[in-house]
């Protein structure tokens, strides 16, 4: 009687062992090595338990996004986020997560139409505006230190589109501060030959007074984003005194 009995134990046995999930040892394996914060074993155990159960669990695509990143395989992390992307699945941490993904792969182009996507997707995401705004203020200063005007007012301008108020505050500030010093800079050059070339001279201070308006526009922009932002009154002092 009790080898019968053990018998059956032994049957019930193997049958919760072949009932469990496909893939759950290496499931239970990557979570252990997450713990242990093995970030490389975590991904691969991760990526074969998605292997077996055929790429049916959505937290995992994302939490083997999450690994491959830790573990900086950025082109797996890449492709996992943008499989949790398609499943709609923590859809703004993965639009930033591919981001930053492709960013570490040097995919700028990538990276931005991702940020966009992300933006679009999940519109005034405050992670999604901050990388995005960052990026291009970043863009726009670096166009200014090469006086490119042209390219800094472009990659400006696209952060005063997003929600963020501190965000377009400093895209703002940027554009106005940029046209006060090309205006200044126009007439401090032009100082030289005011008495000597007096034609040439009014048409350099046209051009100064140009630039010195779209700073003044740019004032008028920052307060109605930004009321409170100290700059305001600042700017537009140094701005109307620079007209007279």
């Amino acid at each position: 009687m009790k080898k019968i009995v053990l018998l059956i134990f032994i049957g019930l046995l193997a049958g919760n062992l072949l009932a469990q999930d496909p893939g759950a040892a290496e499931k239970n394996a990557g979570n252990a090595a997450w713990k242990a914060k093995n970030y490389a074993e975590a991904f691969t155990n991760f990526e074969k338990y998605l292997q077996a159960n055929g790429f049916k669990d959505k937290a995992y695509i994302y939490n083997t996004a999450v690994a491959a990143s830790k573990a900086k395989n950025y082109q797996a992390a890449e492709k996992y986020f943008d499989m949790a992307i398609k499943n709609n699945y923590k859809v703004g941490s993965s639009y930033l997560g591919k981001a930053k993904a492709e960013e570490e792969q040097n995919k700028s182009e990538a990276m931005i139409a991702t940020l966009e996507a992300g933006l679009k997707a999940v519109p005034g995401n405050a992670k999604l505006e901050n990388e995005y705004g960052t990026y291009f203020l970043k863009k726009g200063m670096d166009a200014q230190k090469a006086n490119n005007i042209d390219k800094a007012v472009e990659n400006y301008t696209k952060v005063t589109s997003l929600s963020s108020q501190a965000l377009k505050g400093q895209a703002f500030t940027a554009l106005a501060q940029m046209y006060f010093n090309n205006g200044a800079a126009i007439l401090q050059k032009a100082t030289s030959f005011a008495n000597s070339d007096k034609e040439k001279y009014a048409a350099e201070k046209a051009k100064a007074e140009a630039s010195f308006k779209k700073a003044e526009g740019y004032v008028g922009q920052l307060k109605e984003a930004d009321p409170e932002n100290p700059v305001v009154k600042e700017l537009a002092a140094q701005i109307k005194a620079a007209m007279k």
